[in-house]
């Protein structure tokens, strides 16, 4: 758990523009009674009266307390930003520490881990002697260190199921091969036997050429009834014919 300071609050009883120490006394009322919308309001006004006197406590005292009002009215972001500014503004190794200090709370509240150590950091080179921001500083350090540890295992983690899917995506793909190759050759197999087959199909549609068809087997069938019938005549006569007897010399 970060441990914050008891109180955020600066006093605003110190030597400065009038308008701007006015303001701040009346923001540190307004945030006393937990109104801190209107006490972030006071401040604002505050630092806007003092905005050309530069560095120095009532500036970065109006600031450090309009980080503290927003910080209770949940803007850790903005509430980050003021206390940067107040220890820009800061005109002793104090008001750096105290500054520094919050805008490191602010920061991890906002879960920026990162921005938080480095302003635990300048609170403790500015005051070494500061147990909440040493204490702070080593909670949010772990913290740091654990959630980078997450990142890499997450990273790993994606790494391995990228590798996986990869592996799984090359077996699909060589299984998808191997299915085109296989659809590839059936389809060869098929276009080869269609052929044979339409070969097959015009040879036996072609006659053939040694067998008789049956008219000309009936053609011949006559002609040689024909011949037969003019053979059996010409016996015949040969038979009704007197043989010629020779004489002998």
């Amino acid at each position: 758990m970060i441990r914050l300071l008891s109180y955020f609050l600066i006093s605003m009883l110190l030597f400065g523009p009038g308008d701007g120490k006015k303001k701040g006394k009346q923001g540190n009322a307004l945030y006393e009674k937990e109104q801190y919308g209107e006490a972030a309001e006071a401040f604002r006004l505050g630092i806007s009266a003092i905005q050309e006197s530069g560095p120095g406590p009532v500036h970065a005292g109006l600031l450090n307390n309009l980080g503290a009002a927003l910080y209770r009215s949940g803007n850790m972001e903005e509430a980050s930003k003021a206390f940067a500014s107040a220890v820009q503004m800061a005109a002793s190794e104090a008001d750096v520490a105290r500054s520094s200090y919050n805008a490191g709370n602010a920061a991890a509240s906002n879960k920026q881990l990162e921005a938080a150590l480095a302003q635990f950091r300048q609170s403790l080179l500015a005051d070494p002697t500061n147990q909440d921001a040493k204490f702070n500083y080593e909670f949010v350090k772990r913290q740091l260190e654990q959630q980078q540890q997450q990142q890499q295992n997450q990273q790993d983690q994606n790494q391995d199921q990228n590798e996986e899917n990869k592996e799984e995506n090359q077996d699909q793909q060589k299984s998808d091969q191997e299915q085109e190759n296989q659809d590839q050759q059936q389809q060869q197999d098929q276009e080869q036997q269609q052929q044979s087959e339409e070969q097959e199909q015009q040879q036996q549609e072609q006659p053939d050429p040694t067998k008789l068809s049956q008219e000309e087997a009936q053609r011949i069938l006559e002609a040689l009834e024909n011949e037969e019938e003019q053979l059996l005549r010409q016996v015949q006569k040969m038979k009704t014919r007197p043989r010629r007897v020779e004489k002998d010399w």
